[in-house]
């Protein structure tokens, strides 16, 4: 018998073009035109489980530094966010950047990304790489995917590269928009201390709460998706307090993710906290859309490196990640999707 592999097909999507990676554990369909967005994340027998949200409102479109992510580019599927999430301007202590404007939701979505990488290894790996020359920042931007060749485990390495004489100042997340149901459990590392820097109407915490997960100061347990209808619904976006070593052992990883009591099935996100320190959450339970629309529900699980809405926040904070100067900083970790008994 052959030894398992993974492949790599070239497709044509929507007026753009499409790289799937795909095992018999799992599917995804990457769009470099799109800023390397990957629209279709897919697991469990058959492949049929589709773990992204997409937009039923939004059309994919290029995007420019001065457009809204919210309000024009929230398409669903998985975005990566840099060198800011919120549009700010950069504080005096940003050095010789500062007053500089970084774009809502950053820079890297919505732009052609450069395909560095296309290849089966020789061990059955697939691999994928882009990358992205910044406007904003002096630094490239770097994203291998590696698919193993027979098992559900997708693994993410990032290299960002500092091209000027000064340290750059960053941060970053991976912006997954998922597809949820009601009773589905939203899976966070045990006691990981959490702030809350939003909350709507209904929400059942206030901005500025402090809690451990998975109960708020109220006594809401937030690992269950709820069911909420369009008069009771709610948004809140969650940050970690400090870092993921409040619940994690040396560098243990810390497992974040979606678990479905229903069919057995779950993603989780394997994080080494030395690498990826945070994580942020954005509850969209029929409480919130971007474009005056009907709320949408769906959550974004983020992980990050910087516990901040924006690059601002934590320059204030003295707490920014940094590249030095003509040097480079790398990160990864690694996306499970199985499904107990698929054979």
């Amino acid at each position: 018998m052959a030894n398992p592999t993974a492949t790599i097909e070239h497709l044509n999507g929507e007026n753009f073009s499409v790289f799937r990676l795909k095992n018999r554990f799992l599917s995804l369909d990457i769009a470099p035109d799109l800023g390397g967005k990957i629209i279709s994340l897919r697991s469990g027998r058959a492949l049929q489980t589709e773990w992204l949200w997409k937009s039923e409102r939004a059309p994919h479109q290029p995007a420019q530094l001065d457009h809204s992510y919210t309000r024009q580019h929230d398409t669903g599927g998985i975005d990566e966010c840099f060198p800011s999430v919120d549009a700010c301007e950069l504080p005096a202590n940003a050095g010789d950047r500062a007053g500089h404007p970084l774009p809502d939701h950053g820079e890297l979505y919505g732009r052609p990304w450069t395909l560095q990488e296309s290849v089966v290894n020789s061990d059955g790996t697939a691999t994928l790489t882009l990358r992205q020359l910044c406007q904003t920042l002096p630094v490239t931007f770097e994203r291998r995917l590696l698919l193993a060749p027979d098992s559900g485990t997708l693994r993410f390495e990032y290299r960002v590269e500092n091209l000027s004489d000064s340290p750059v100042p960053f941060s970053w997340c991976m912006h997954p928009a998922l597809a949820i149901t009601p009773g589905m459990q939203l899976r966070l590392p045990d006691s990981h201390h959490l702030y809350c820097s939003y909350a709507s109407d209904n929400a059942p915490l206030t901005t500025g709460d402090q809690f451990r997960w998975p109960l708020t100061p109220n006594g809401t347990d937030m690992s269950i998706i709820p069911d909420p209808d369009t008069n009771s619904g709610y948004a809140t976006k969650l940050l970690s307090h400090q870092n993921l070593s409040d619940c994690t052992s040396g560098n243990s990883p810390a497992i974040a993710g979606l678990e479905n009591p229903a069919t057995g099935e779950a993603l989780h996100f394997v994080l080494p906290p030395s690498e990826v320190p945070h994580i942020a959450l954005w509850l969209n339970y029929r409480g919130w859309a971007g474009d005056g629309g009907a709320p949408y529900f769906n959550l974004v699980l983020e992980p990050a490196i910087g516990n901040g809405d924006s690059l601002r926040e934590l320059l204030d904070r003295g707490t920014a990640p940094a590249v030095p100067a003509r040097a480079s900083r790398s990160w990864s970790f690694e996306v499970h999707a199985t499904t107990p008994g698929l054979c």
